[in-house]
């Protein structure tokens, strides 16, 4: 009877190492290119608006396209922040940044933010979770730039 109980308990190792080990490593592998193809994304259209201070609804389509063509649903939210320069009553200056809704048109020393976030988890996260019992965190980050033009 024991010997039944082990050979159970090595089919049940031998699946372990041999199929579930690869399919994480594999997944996890492909979710790790999808997130740096997606800051890169990110990055490049941070860098646009940075060097040019000027983009349309077709940029931002653009954007939005790029970023979820990397294997996951992903939600990007833009954010202009304007510098506004303001008298401190000692003859001085101090600077405050405003959220404004206009992100088309972009003046020196204005921010944009940008902040994507993935909609669900992905399948790497998903087989993790059933596998090994580990709960990864979704894919956000935040990335931010000023305008130099």
């Amino acid at each position: 009877m024991v010997d039944i109980i082990n050979k159970i308990i090595g089919v049940f190792l031998a699946f372990a190492l041999l199929v579930a080990g690869p399919l994480v490593i594999s997944t996890l592998m492909s979710e790790l290119e999808m997130k740096r193809s997606v800051m890169n994304e990110t990055t490049n259209f941070i860098d646009k608006v940075t060097d040019i201070g000027v983009i349309d609804d077709g940029d931002v389509g653009d954007f939005n396209l790029g970023i979820s063509s990397h294997g996951t649903a992903i939600n990007a939210t833009i954010k202009r922040f304007v510098r506004v320069v303001n008298p401190d009553g000692t003859g001085g200056t101090y600077t405050t940044y405003t959220l404004s809704d206009n992100i088309n048109t972009w003046n020196k020393g204005d921010i944009i933010q940008v902040h994507v976030e993935a909609i669900d988890y992905t399948g790497g996260q998903r087989i993790m979770h059933r596998l090994l019992k580990f709960a990864m965190p979704k894919f956000e980050f935040t990335l931010s730039g000023m305008v130099r033009n």
